[in-house]
This record gives C-alpha cells, sequence and structure tokens, in this order.
C-alpha cells in the first residue's frame, strides 16, 4: 500500500525536476542576449561614434571621432551623410597651449539630439602652473555646437561654449554664431561681472571657418575685460 501511495509522488518530483533546467536555460539565453545587445551598443559609443539623424532625409548618419596626425587637432570628428553618401569633417582643435600654455592631453565626448544638434564636449587635463608664466586658464572645458545646413550643404558651427578657472576668477563665455552675440562673465568672491554684445564676424561660421587663427585671433579676445 505504501509502495502505491509514493510512486505518484515520485512521477510528480521527476517532471518538476525536468521543467526545471529548461526554464533556466531559458532565462540565460534570454540574458545573454540582451549582454550581448548591450555591449554592442556601448562599445560603440565609448569608441566615439554613434548613428543619428543630421542631414535633411529620415535616414541616420554615421558619426565618428577618428585621430588626427597633426599637434594641433588630434582629433576630427568625421560625419557620413546619407542624404549625399559623403563625409563630412570637422576639426577638433587642442587650445591647451592657446589657453594654457602648456600642451595637454583632450578628451571629446559628443551627442546629436531629435533637432539634429550634435553637441561637442572638449575637456583638457589638469596642468601643473608654469613659473614666470602669467595668464593661465586652468580647468578649461569647450563646448561646440553643430548642424547641417541644407540650404548651404555644410556643417554649421551655431553656438560656441567656454569655461576655465584664471588665478581665483571663475571664467565664462558663450557665443550665438546664428544671432552674432556673445557674453562673458566672471566670478569673484560671490561677485559677478558680466559683459555681452553682438559682432558681425561671429555670424555664419562654418566647418571650414572653424580653425586656430580664428580662435586665436577672434574668439579669444571677447570678453577679455571681465578677466
Amino acid at each position: 500500500m505504501n509502495k502505491l501511495f509514493l510512486l505518484p509522488v515520485l512521477i510528480l518530483l521527476l517532471q518538476s525536476c525536468e521543467s526545471k533546467p529548461q526554464k533556466s536555460i531559458d532565462n540565460s539565453s534570454q540574458k545573454k542576449d540582451n549582454t550581448e545587445e548591450w555591449t554592442k551598443e556601448k562599445d560603440r559609443e565609448i569608441a566615439g561614434s554613434l548613428y543619428a539623424k543630421f542631414d535633411n532625409d529620415d535616414l541616420d548618419d554615421d558619426f565618428n571621432i577618428v585621430k588626427n596626425e597633426d599637434e594641433l587637432v588630434q582629433k576630427v570628428l568625421s560625419v557620413f551623410l546619407s542624404a549625399q553618401k559623403k563625409k563630412h569633417k570637422f576639426n577638433l582643435i587642442n587650445n591647451s597651449i592657446l589657453y594654457n600654455n602648456a600642451e595637454a592631453f583632450y578628451n571629446t565626448f559628443f551627442t546629436v539630439s531629435e533637432k539634429k544638434v550634435c553637441t561637442i564636449r572638449i575637456e583638457y587635463a589638469e596642468l601643473e602652473s608654469i613659473q614666470n608664466i602669467s595668464g593661465e586658464k586652468k580647468n578649461l572645458i569647450e563646448k561646440i555646437k553643430l548642424r547641417f545646413n541644407n540650404q548651404k550643404q555644410k556643417i554649421q558651427v551655431i553656438g560656441y561654449e567656454l569655461s576655465y578657472r584664471k588665478d581665483a576668477k571663475y571664467v565664462t563665455k558663450s557665443f550665438n554664431f546664428i544671432t552674432g552675440k556673445y557674453i562673458a562673465a566672471s566670478k569673484f568672491n560671490n561677485r559677478t561681472k558680466t559683459v555681452d554684445g553682438w559682432s558681425a564676424e561671429l555670424q555664419n561660421i562654418y566647418a571650414e571657418n572653424w580653425n586656430f587663427p580664428f580662435l586665436r585671433d577672434k574668439i579669444f579676445w571677447y570678453g577679455e575685460e571681465i578677466e
């Protein structure tokens, strides 16, 4: 009698054991697929590349930050536009000597918004002060905003922001290359000084205008009075 009672129980236990491994394999497979998908996208992001809409069609364009054999332009943003089937390049200029009086390594990051605006962020490594050198600007961060001008069929620079520390002052500058407006501010001892203005030379800036002479001879001097 006891043997007849135990037989159904053993059958149920065996069925339960057989079903568990199958469930475990399914979960493991699903987790593996999700991990592979995340890793692929994350690797592309870390490598400095992404797909996003930038030109005037509905297809994704291919963005990549590539190394360049130039001390002044060590990296370039390369954009392959689907509408033109053509690459456009934007130089990511190393401004460490201009602002810090010594060359420093720089990191670059970028995003593309739903409004098709590409924002590039450039950060520089902190430098030690150089003896007998004045005017050093530390903790330099630059932010460049780009869009594709469909009428001109060129990459247009529509905005530029930078921030840095000079001695005990914290300085920020912002440029609107559509309107030609600029504003600069410095903060010292909880007091802020600002200056703003407009200039025709700050309008209609395209990738070919974004070079070291433009940054050195024009942008560098705007807002100097608040430093």
